[in-house]
């Protein structure tokens, strides 16, 4: 049976990272545990759902091998609140213990029999990314993706890599996020690759980036599944096999004939006021009217209780118009923009708008507009 010493620390940040794969479980409950197995002188970490699986591993002192399944969560918590460096954890009587210099804490376990070890993506196309460069696209990306799992099509971020380009790109169906980068010289001319990567993968991701220090990551796929591994963390997913939009005829139809340049400090502060007023909106949550006129925007928000009327100089090229936006949308995006100088590309109150950083062509959001009220 399981007998072991390792780092407290050590231990708490790899059960934070593959817990990130783990759901309660009522028909299956050893899914609702991190499973622990030990070769050598480390310790294997893994979490998964079935769909998604995330393992890691720590240094550790072995007395004896052996394989359990954890309820972490209360272990988690227990963990956080003693300050010893090493700890011992051992099976005993079916029970985890973990051994302090001051305590001995009693733990439940799940049956480590019925665990179900994901096997390893042995084939498909592999390319390797900077992981701080990566970070940040998925994080700017992944906003306009559909949150509602119900939605599966569009619950994901669409990763395509063709033409010696990395492109990714979200969408939810009122707005869409377009990213593309090229590739290194090193990860060119190597097979095309077109994935969709769920949502629930791509939140666990940014987390466990932002956890781990390595300069790269590795991604391979085969098309049906994604694995990602960096530092002692490997993550395996599967992808979606449904169809995503036609995002590609929305760019190449682009016949916007009128241009707004604002400064993007100011756009967004106003933006955030508004948002205050136009976030309790019954009529059209989030939205207010925007005024393009002769080198001016006018914003206007209501609700029941509160109206604001907000002025901004821009350079206006082209007609006047008013549209109506959603503000929450708009922030979304605009707090991603690195740029002094924020450009939209308008063509009337009833097509989309085209949201850029004058400076990054390679980056591009589109949003709907809202039914337009007179106010």
């Amino acid at each position: 049976m399981l007998n072991m010493t390792v780092d407290r620390k050590a231990l708490l940040k790899a059960i934070n990272i593959v817990e990130k794969a783990v759901t309660e479980n009522k028909i299956r409950e050893v899914l609702s545990g991190i499973y622990i197995e030990t070769f050598d002188n480390r310790a294997v970490l893994r979490g998964t759902d079935l769909e998604l699986s995330i393992n890691t591993e720590i240094e550790a002192q072995i007395e004896e091998h052996g394989k359990i399944v954890i309820k972490h969560e209360l272990i988690e918590e227990f963990l956080k609140q003693i300050s010893d460096e090493k700890i011992v954890l051992a099976e005993e009587d079916g029970m985890l213990v973990i051994k302090t210099s001051a305590t001995d804490a009693n733990f439940s376990l799940y049956s480590a029999e019925n665990y179900p070890i994901q096997s390893k993506l042995e084939n498909g196309v592999e390319y390797v990314f900077l992981k701080e460069k990566l970070l940040n696209y998925i994080e700017n990306v992944k906003i306009s993706a559909a949150t509602d799992v119900e939605n599966l099509a569009v619950n994901c971020i669409r990763l395509e890599i063709e033409e010696n380009k990395l492109k990714l790109i979200s969408s939810d169906t009122y707005r869409l996020t377009y990213i593309e980068e090229d590739l290194e010289e090193s990860q060119r001319n190597k097979e095309n690759l077109i994935v969709s990567i769920p949502l629930k993968t791509i939140d666990g991701l940014i987390k466990i980036m932002k956890l781990v220090e390595e300069s790269e990551i590795m991604l391979k796929s085969d098309g049906s599944k994604v694995y990602f591994k960096f530092s002692n963390v490997e993550i395996l997913t599967r992808t979606i096999d449904l169809q995503f939009p036609d995002y590609k005829s929305i760019l190449n139809s682009s016949k916007h004939d009128k241009k707004v340049l604002l400064n993007t400090k100011d756009f967004l502060s106003v933006l955030k006021r508004a948002s205050i007023f136009v976030k309790e909106n019954k009529e059209f949550r989030n939205g207010a009217v925007f005024k393009f006129e002769n080198n001016k925007l006018t914003l206007t928000g209501t609700n029941d209780n509160a109206r604001i009327k907000e002025k901004i100089i821009i350079i206006q090229e082209g007609e006047n118009l008013k549209i109506s936006l959603n503000v929450k949308f708009l922030i979304d995006y605009i707090s991603t923009i690195q740029g002094k100088v924020t450009v939209l590309e308008l063509l009337n109150e009833k097509s989309s708008v085209i949201i850029k950083d004058e400076n990054n062509p390679n980056s591009l959001y589109f949003t709907m507009p809202l039914a337009l009220r007179e106010s």
